[in-house]
Formats: C-alpha cells, sequence, structure tokens
C-alpha cells in the first residue's frame, strides 16, 4: 500500500481525557487497527508501567505496525520520543477535559485495574 492510501489518526491529551474510549470507538465503528503508546513506550512487566523501552525501538515498532495496518489510531502521547512518526498521521486530534474529571477517571481506572494494591498499605 502506498503512504498516500493510508489513514492513521493519532488521539493525544492529558490522561484522563478520553483518548482510549475514543480510539476504541474509531476502531470498532470504522475498522480501524488500534496501536496504544504505552505498549510501546513501556516494557511489558508486572506490575506494569515500570520499565521503559528505548526511544528508537518505540519508534521502530510502531512504525511497522503502522504500516501494517491499512487504518490505525494511534492513542496515547508521543512526546518527547515520537516525532519521527508525525508524517505517518493523516489526521491528529487533541482532547481537552476538565482537570476534576480526568483526575475522577483515572481514580476509577487505577482502582478497576489495579485494586487495593493502589490502596495505602496495598499487597
Amino acid at each position: 500500500m502506498r503512504e498516500s492510501e493510508r489513514s492513521v489518526i493519532h488521539i493525544f491529551g492529558a490522561s484522563g481525557s478520553g483518548m482510549t474510549t475514543l480510539a476504541r470507538y474509531i476502531c470498532q465503528n470504522l475498522a480501524y487497527t488500534p496501536l496504544d503508546s504505552d505498549d510501546y513506550f513501556w516494557l511489558p512487566t508486572d506490575p506494569p508501567f515500570t520499565e521503559k523501552r528505548e526511544a528508537a525501538e518505540r519508534v521502530r515498532l510502531m512504525r511497522a505496525d503502522i504500516l501494517r495496518a491499512e487504518k490505525a489510531v494511534v492513542s496515547g502521547s508521543l512526546a518527547g520520543w515520537g516525532d519521527a512518526l508525525i508524517p505517518c498521521f493523516t489526521l491528529c486530534i487533541r482532547l481537552v477535559t476538565e482537570t476534576g474529571v480526568r483526575i475522577e477517571r483515572l481514580r476509577r481506572r487505577e482502582r478497576e485495574r489495579f485494586g487495593a494494591r493502589i490502596e495505602p498499605g496495598g499487597i
């Protein structure tokens, strides 16, 4: 597929702004391939999000996945490491959500994701 025929949407904003929700909606309803920046930024660990992948490797992996997809949605921040991917994007969407709403969403998401592990003294 030629680069000009590819459709790649980048959705970005502050944590809890709704990036993943919007990306999921687009992928489910318009048959786009989902690509989450966290899957490239972080190495798979337990608990997650503790070891960073090298920046050049992040870019290499994401570019390969973008090139495999006819239509893709990249959700999340690429700040500080993903500038080389900017030419891949055909549309960028910045989400802005009130801070209080974002904080509540983040608290709820972390409770659902990690349960008692995030509570003071959690295991």
